[in-house]
């Protein structure tokens, strides 16, 4: 009887190089799943600031269609080969709109007034003109009936993304 209670009382519990064992395991695994978690964390930050990069583009490139549509003409435009472009249309209230890039931000005048910023991060601002046949390239403002703006901003990820948009002057 002796014999099978000393057999009984040795395996009562767990020794310590099991419990060691089982904390070593169980660190190894918190420390992949935190790493994981992390390297997919930074990835979803950087996808998200691209996103905001690439909607700001947008969005200025659509204010600057809706407007340009409702002109009642250009009244100036920078030549097509400069990055930093300025246009400014007379809409037919006789509102004047300027848009200009200078640094890395694209901003909006109303009748000459302080500049207000559309987007911050835009590398370049292009405009080109076109007479009324849609082809031919002017920098001439009375002949300008399409505009054509091209726009790159630089993503934080890293790379860079054009966006170009067209526009008729409605006067025309």
């Amino acid at each position: 009887m002796t014999k099978h209670r000393r057999q009984h009382d040795q395996r009562r519990g767990v020794t310590l190089l099991e419990v060691m064992t089982a904390t070593v395991i169980s660190a190894t695994m918190m420390t992949s799943s935190v790493a994981l978690l992390r390297s997919n964390y930074t990835a979803w930050q950087a996808h998200e600031a691209d996103i905001d990069r690439s909607a700001n583009a947008a969005a200025v490139l659509r204010h600057f269609v809706q407007n340009v549509r409702q002109a009642a003409g250009v009244t100036a435009i920078t030549a097509a080969s400069n990055p930093s472009g300025a246009l400014t249309i007379a809409l037919a209230d006789g509102t004047t709109l300027a848009w200009d890039h200078s640094g890395t931000s694209v901003t909006l005048s109303v009748n000459g007034g302080a500049a207000q910023p559309l987007a911050d991060d835009i590398q370049t601002l292009t405009f080109i003109g076109y007479e009324a046949d849609g082809v031919t390239p002017t920098a001439i403002p009375g002949e300008t009936q399409t505009v054509h703006a091209v726009l790159t901003t630089l993503l934080p990820a890293g790379g860079t993304r054009t966006y170009s948009a067209c526009a008729w002057v409605r006067s025309w």
